[in-house]
């Protein structure tokens, strides 16, 4: 596509999506009582000083994950069914609460809400996260009267996270959105229009060893969008990078210059849901997105800075190594397998994604022929030095190799791949448990050396079929990833996905070049 069609693309985007939006909301939204990005806003929102659930029971998912996290001590539960919610005071009305409330969560049925919100005008909290579904997305003349009834009631009176949506996670606040999420905070932002994404994304916090500094998930964006959230984790200190999940806007023009300027600042990564016929159909039946082109789409990340991934997978891959590894300074890696012939395979695959395997300089092969057997190995890049494996002394070990290879002048980065497992255990038979612990020691040793001292990212590759049937190769595994994890290395179950995710490292370290 020329730069001209290009250009034009993106200046549709803004007249494309906000066509379907009368100007009188959009003036409406920039002419509310509560200035649009302040930093005092998102105070309300990430650190509320008190928070409200109106709807509060024993069972609800809301109620059960903020009672388990500090937030417990400024929290007040409202619903005049009970007088007691896990062993907590509960209120008939949130106008019975002496305190002042700067955030309120909604979970009451579509009929009842436009009472509670009123009320919490009232009491003069500042935002209101409305979780209740049944509006807009529903696509029935009923439920898109009412947003737009939430929406006059709300105008220049409180400002409203929703509905339909999760609502906020603030590990430092103390705001959560399922009993599960850690309670530590991390330097991953995530935005997303979606509940469910934001609550993978708490899942995978553990198994993936990411934490996060804020999320939130904003649903049908009545009032706050992504553009909104945009801004104000592109000056977050605690954020360092952005994952988001968008299936369309009301503002393009506005969401085109909030990415922009993230984009700038830290890296961003997006997906948006709607790509094709059905998947358009599918969003504005998920959140009532005006969803824009694809094509569009793609010229606005692109144009913007932003990586566009295309999986739920790729963004969680790619956010575990932004959040963990330095940027390549060129497109060239150092990869360590155990197979002659899956290196073969391994080149080629680096290469279809615009990775270089350079040859090793001489004084690496130099290097390396003095520590790795001829017979059965390759001596080259990709480097097969399986023998090595067997070897847990003090030198000559996997530890020496790995800091060989990625001292390499001609590399920017270092693949360390094991697959080792099953041949280890022939071999080495009732001597594999104590061999394993020390040769897992060895590895993290090395990669760990070679990231502090070539300042290089290192990304790891280990097996991890979650339907292998061998209990024992499955033990060993997890335990090396768990090894490399701890130590702050993204960990990958293929090598598809660690070169697909060092790819999209490199396209982001281009763009800073």
């Amino acid at each position: 596509m020329s730069s001209d069609i290009s250009a034009s693309c993106v200046s549709s985007f803004a007249q494309e999506i906000d066509g379907a939006v009368s100007s009188s909301v959009v003036k409406e939204k920039n002419e509310g009582g509560i200035m649009e990005r302040s930093a005092r806003l998102f105070d309300y929102i990430f650190n509320p000083r008190s928070v409200a659930i109106i709807g509060a029971s024993p069972n609800d998912l809301v109620t059960v994950a903020q009672m388990k996290t500090k937030i417990r001590d400024r929290l007040f539960l409202v619903n005049p069914k009970y007088t007691k919610v896990l062993g907590k005071e509960c209120y008939p009305s949130i106008l019975d609460v002496d305190s002042e409330i700067d955030y309120v969560i909604l979970g009451v049925s579509a009929s009842a809400l436009p009472k509670v919100l009123e009320e919490s005008i009232q009491k003069g909290v500042k935002v209101a996260h409305i979780f209740t579904a049944g509006f807009s997305e529903t696509g029935t003349p009923e439920g898109i009267e009412q947003e737009k009834e939430l929406k006059r009631m709300a105008a220049g009176r409180i400002r409203i996270i929703g509905p339909n949506c999760f609502g906020v996670y603030c590990p430092s606040s103390g705001l959560t959105i399922v009993p599960e999420a850690p309670t530590e905070s991390g330097h991953v932002g995530v935005i997303t229009q979606s509940g469910s994404v934001a609550e993978s994304f708490s899942y995978f916090a553990n198994t993936k060893n990411l934490r996060f500094s804020k999320m939130v998930s904003y649903g049908n964006a009545v009032d706050l969008d992504a553009s909104d959230f945009l801004e104000y984790l592109a000056d977050d200190p605690d954020t360092k990078m952005i994952a988001l999940y968008i299936e369309g806007t009301r503002n393009g023009e506005a969401l085109k210059t909030a990415l922009a300027r993230a984009a700038e600042q830290k890296p961003v990564i997006a997906i948006k849901g709607g790509m094709t016929e059905q998947g358009i159909r599918a969003a504005t039946s998920h959140t009532a997105s005006l969803a824009g082109t694809p094509e569009i789409w793609r010229t606005l990340f692109r144009q913007t800075g932003t990586l566009q991934v295309g999986s739920f997978d790729e963004m969680v891959s790619l956010a575990m190594a932004f959040d963990t590894s330095p940027l390549p300074a060129g497109r060239s890696l150092a990869m360590i397998t155990n197979s002659g012939g899956f290196s073969v395979i391994q080149t080629d695959l680096c290469m279809n994604a615009g990775i270089e395997v350079p040859r090793f300089s001489r004084e690496t092969i130099e290097a390396l022929r003095a520590l790795v057997p001829l017979a059965g190995t390759s001596i080259g890049n990709p480097l097969d030095a399986w023998p090595i494996y067997y070897n847990v002394s003090p030198s000559g070990n996997m530890a020496d190799i790995i800091q060989i290879a990625s001292s390499d002048r001609n590399t920017h980065s270092l693949v360390f791949q094991f697959d080792q497992f099953r041949y280890l255990r022939r071999i080495l038979g009732q001597k594999i448990e104590a061999h394993m612990k020390r040769l897992i020691e060895l590895m993290v040793e090395g990669c760990e050396r070679s990231r502090e001292k070539q300042k290089k990212p290192v990304l790891v590759t280990v097996s991890l079929d979650p339907y292998l049937e061998d209990e024992e190769d499955r033990y060993y595994n997890l335990m090396i990833k768990r090894a490399f994890a701890v130590r702050g290395f993204p960990v990958y179950s293929s090598l598809d996905a660690t070169i697909r995710v060092l790819s999209n490292l490199c396209r982001f370290s281009d763009s800073r070049r």
